[in-house]
């Protein structure tokens, strides 16, 4: 496989957990503000722009309005917005169409819809009264987006590039919606209940704990539980498993940073939700994240990539 070509397809996966990401984060928020906790509705959404380093391009654009429609209209519609949910589906589809010939056309459908309906205006008309439909919108259509790899794509080393930045993106946010949550909601268990649902983990987590588990408990799940497909352990082992299958990779450096990256992971002490230490933790998962997609590019570059055809930038 080309060098360009595993680049677009690890960016494909990035960029489409991406958006599903940001729009569950929004749909929390929201959800929080729902619940009449006593915390301003600025303020949520400020603790959400501060997790994803998007205070001051918020500001730039919009000045201090924190509405729900400004905050939707930056967060998913805005095109000058790198970050935004219709430039990271933008970006992906961009992608999709460099390796067309190299994936089923059933992904290449399922993007353009989505890309389509982001761009069509209706959802947007919904930014300050209707929110929950454009969250519920665009999850679906990710969901079907990431149906059609599960289910067209030849489990090869095009599929292990495009699911490896998959979960690399996803271990980065699931980080976030814990940063995010702990800073607005502390130990309120039933916002930790409704991040569980957000990333269909309220089911697996109850069954196993109650729902009336202290916030810990939720964190360490969403953390270290091996099992837990939107974990963040869960989601490392998984890229360091499929970095270490392609094929020609024994001398690359990717795996052996994900592997480490894991294992710090699986033995680490999880901090409290009121601990200083679990902020630290967090970002430091974060930089080894981006010292793994790093790898993955120079291990590329190395073997033949072009670093001028495809940009590594981090969120």
């Amino acid at each position: 496989m080309l060098s360009r070509h595993a680049e677009s397809l690890f960016w494909i996966g990035r960029y489409i957990e991406r958006a599903a990401y940001i729009t569950r984060m929004l749909d929390v928020a929201y959800n929080k503000q729902l619940e009449h906790s006593g915390r301003p509705a600025d303020l949520v959404w400020r603790d959400l722009l501060r997790v994803l380093y998007l205070e001051d391009a918020h500001l730039e654009a919009h000045g201090e309005d924190l509405s729900t429609g400004s905050i939707n209209t930056f967060l998913v519609f805005d095109r000058t917005n790198r970050s935004s949910v219709v430039a990271s589906v933008t970006e992906a589809r961009t992608n999709v169409m460099n390796v067309r010939d190299i994936v089923p056309i059933e992904l290449l459908e399922a993007i353009n819809r989505l890309h389509t309906r982001l761009l069509s205006g209706a959802l947007e008309g919904l930014s300050e009264r209707s929110p929950h439909e454009i969250y519920e919108t665009v999850t679906e259509q990710c969901r079907a987006v990431t149906g059609s790899i599960d289910e067209a794509m030849t489990r090869d080393d095009g599929y292990r590039f495009l699911v490896m930045g998959r979960m690399l993106e996803r271990a980065e946010m699931t980080c976030r919606m814990i940063d995010v949550n702990r800073t607005v909601s502390g130990r309120d268990g039933s916002s930790w209940m409704t991040v569980l649902r957000s990333v269909s983990g309220f089911h697996a987590f109850t069954r196993a704990h109650g729902p009336l588990a202290p916030a810990d408990r939720v964190i360490r799940f969403m953390l270290v539980d091996p099992a837990f497909p939107f974990g963040v352990l869960h989601s490392l082992q998984r890229a360091a498993r499929l970095a270490g299958e392609v094929a020609g990779a024994g001398a690359w450096k990717s795996p052996r940073v994900a592997g480490r990256l894991q294992a710090d992971l699986e033995f680490a002490d999880i901090p409290g939700v009121d601990s200083p230490a679990l902020e630290a933790m967090l970002e430091q998962i974060e930089a080894g994240i981006r010292e793994a997609s790093e790898a993955v590019h120079n291990d590329l570059y190395q073997f033949g990539g072009d670093p001028q055809l495809y940009s590594f930038e981090a969120l």
